[in-house]
């Protein structure tokens, strides 16, 4: 029964996996100002992973340049096997630059990307705004509202939240790190380097920023520096707190652990087996400090 319900969950994600990727389309096409062509234009899809969204723009690849860029080597194999040509593909570092032209896309997106980036997350968002060529559009996603419960446990606060990085070493294996963020952060933070079109939320349970680039040239200090906003400490002070309470859970949660394997352990056969040995052990090295001359250390 137990294998029946894992068989039946796997394959409704593996359905709900497929349908992003037309629905990811869907959802960028109406997002896109009025009037909005691909004809002539340059696209990339920044973390695109094996192409699950690329893959429905081949009719647009037709007359537009599209290229697909990941950190992940499989990934990116896989999108130069099904997808190039008419695509492009690249393999990234984990930190900027890309190593293409700057100044030379009309369109980017990055779907999950900034929801995971902690250290970098400045750099890149600078990288992709060189990118684009004047007035280019960035569509990016980011967690806030909808994550906040499952994420710390807590409702949602605005006032609280700038970009709260939660989980900073969780494995990719386990989803990564998880960065939350408000609006009112993304508008004043993300909004030097670009022009905020709009957000639209709880689409795909994220928020989805539309934004124009704006003529200017900015560090990673320009983006961080805090505003005189009170909601920036605020929101500072709370992440510290939500990152006192995760290495308060990871002690918890290692002790738990050590206690459950020395418990399994110390009831195997080999450690009752040994215990008769270990009491002699234990009793001969007593013996010995009994018996040591003084001074002499054993």
């Amino acid at each position: 029964m137990h294998v029946d319900l894992d068989n039946e969950w796997i394959e409704k994600f593996g359905e709900w996996f497929l349908r992003l990727g037309p629905e990811t389309k869907s959802i960028l096409l109406d997002l896109l100002p009025d009037g909005w062509s691909f004809e002539g234009k340059r696209v990339l899809d920044f973390g695109s992973g094996g192409g699950r969204t690329l893959q429905h723009f081949l009719a647009e690849a037709e007359r537009a340049e599209f290229w697909a860029a990941d950190i992940d080597a499989p990934s990116i194999d896989l999108v130069e096997l099904e997808l190039c040509p008419p695509m492009h593909a690249l393999l990234c570092r984990e930190d900027p630059p890309l190593g293409l032209d700057y100044g030379s896309f009309d369109l980017i997106w990055a779907i999950s990307v900034f929801t995971h980036l902690t250290d970098s997350s400045n750099a890149w968002l600078l990288e992709l705004h060189r990118l684009l060529k004047p007035a280019g559009m960035l569509i990016a996603t980011y967690m806030g509202r909808q994550h906040s419960e499952i994420l710390t446990g807590e409702p949602w606060k605005e006032d609280r939240v700038g970009r709260n990085v939660l989980r900073h070493n969780q494995p990719i294996a386990r989803g990564g790190p998880m960065v939350l963020m408000s609006d009112w952060w993304v508008r004043e933070h993300w909004g030097r380097a670009f022009e905020i079109v709009r957000i639209a939320h709880d689409i795909h349970k994220m928020s989805w920023a539309v934004m124009r680039k704006r003529e200017v040239e900015l560090s990673e200090e320009d983006l961080e520096r805090p505003d005189d906003d009170p909601r920036e400490h605020a929101a500072l002070v709370n992440n510290v707190r939500q990152l006192q309470r995760e290495i308060e859970w990871i002690e918890r949660e290692g002790a738990s652990r050590m206690e459950a394997v020395r418990a399994e352990y110390e009831s195997s056969r080999s450690w009752r087996l040994t215990r008769p040995l270990r009491a002699a052990g234990d009793a001969l090295r007593y013996l010995r400090s009994r018996l040591a001359p003084s001074g002499t250390q054993r």
